[in-house]
């Protein structure tokens, strides 16, 4: 089973009708973003055959995250020193790749900056709900990523990476809810060290 970083059917994304009104939401996801350091919540995976998984989301900022598959429980995605480390654990074995791979590496960057190393392609204010989707710049063959946030206040709930920035269903790319939010929380380093599954 292939597990995308971060890599996981109802919305439709559209264009933003200007570059000023990019801009405006642009600013707040990107001042979001920065205010959070760490972060921990149950997911949900559902990846575009439809195939259905959870587990436990980390995330401390800078450079560490870490997926831990619970259901079933064969796999862990940890990122850490550049590296995102996908480790079997019915095989025990490890795949390593770069974590500038991934369309959502600048997540776990000290300073996020969406203007200077994203490019925006479609914003959409719902009533509730906020997405924005893009790719980074001169790597659009990375794929793209939409996050989905609901508003008042502002809060991630989703996000779906595409292999492809030009994709626009959900059911294309693979899709991560999360759930159960603990915000500003202490986790230790040790966390990003540990591979086996929490009895």
């Amino acid at each position: 089973m292939k597990f995308l970083f971060l890599i996981l059917p109802f919305f439709t994304f559209m264009s933003a009708s200007s570059a000023s009104t990019k801009i405006d939401y642009i600013g707040e996801v990107e001042k979001y973003l920065n205010d959070i350091s760490t972060f921990e919540s149950d997911f949900i995976q559902l990846d575009k055959r439809g195939r259905g998984s959870i587990g436990h989301f980390f995330l401390k900022r800078p450079f560490l995250m870490k997926m831990d598959y619970r259901n079933p429980p064969t796999h862990v995605v940890i990122a850490k020193d550049d590296k995102i480390i996908h480790y079997d654990r019915e095989l025990k074995e490890k795949t390593v790749t770069s974590m500038h791979s991934s369309p959502l590496s600048f997540f776990l960057e000290r300073k996020i900056n969406l203007r200077k190393k994203i490019k925006v392609l479609s914003v959409q204010d719902g009533d509730d709900f906020l997405s924005v989707k893009f790719c980074k710049k001169n790597n659009e063959d990375e794929g793209a990523v939409t996050l989905i946030f609901s508003k008042n206040p502002l809060t991630l709930r989703k996000w779906i990476i595409f292999s492809n920035k030009n994709d626009e269903r959900s059911s294309e790319g693979t899709e991560i809810s999360l759930l159960n939010w603990q915000l500003k929380h202490n986790i230790p380093d040790e966390e990003f060290e540990k591979f086996e599954a929490t009895p």
